[in-house]
């Protein structure tokens, strides 16, 4: 657990660190400071006139964002939906299920039916992970 020193967490750069429930620890605080160069144990610290230029970074693109008009059904595998794997791929692949769009369009009774072990909520299920992968 983490606590701010006062009422308002502006008010200082003070913080305290709580161990409430660990398995093999007792009850423990500390206090630490969040500052400029850093979480430190003390609030008063400096710059190193040498190291200024070292302490600059970038920012990476973790991902890409896409739009979702962008995000064609046809490019999604239908092994990227929820509970499909490659052997259930090759099931559907032999009922005319090969896209994402053909799993939402099922019907999940029919498509049940057809395939072993699927019940119409499994079916329902893959539709419902379909749907949310393009609308992602």
């Amino acid at each position: 657990m983490f606590k701010t020193k006062g009422f308002s967490s502006n008010n200082s750069l003070k913080r305290r660190a709580v161990i409430v429930d660990a398995p093999d620890l007792p009850p423990e605080e500390c206090e630490f400071f969040i500052t400029a160069v850093g979480i430190a144990d003390t609030d008063k610290i400096e710059f190193p006139a040498e190291d200024k230029n070292e302490l600059e970074f970038k920012l990476e693109q973790l991902y890409e964002e896409k739009d979702s008009e962008d995000t064609n059904s046809d490019e999604i595998p239908l092994t990227n939906v929820s509970g499909i794997g490659k052997g259930t791929f090759e099931t559907l692949k032999e009922h005319g299920i090969a896209t994402i769009e053909d799993l939402i369009t099922a019907d999940p009774k029919t498509l049940s039916e057809k395939i072993s072990g699927a019940s119409p909520k499994k079916v329902t299920d893959w539709q419902t992970s379909a749907k949310a992968l393009i609308n992602a």
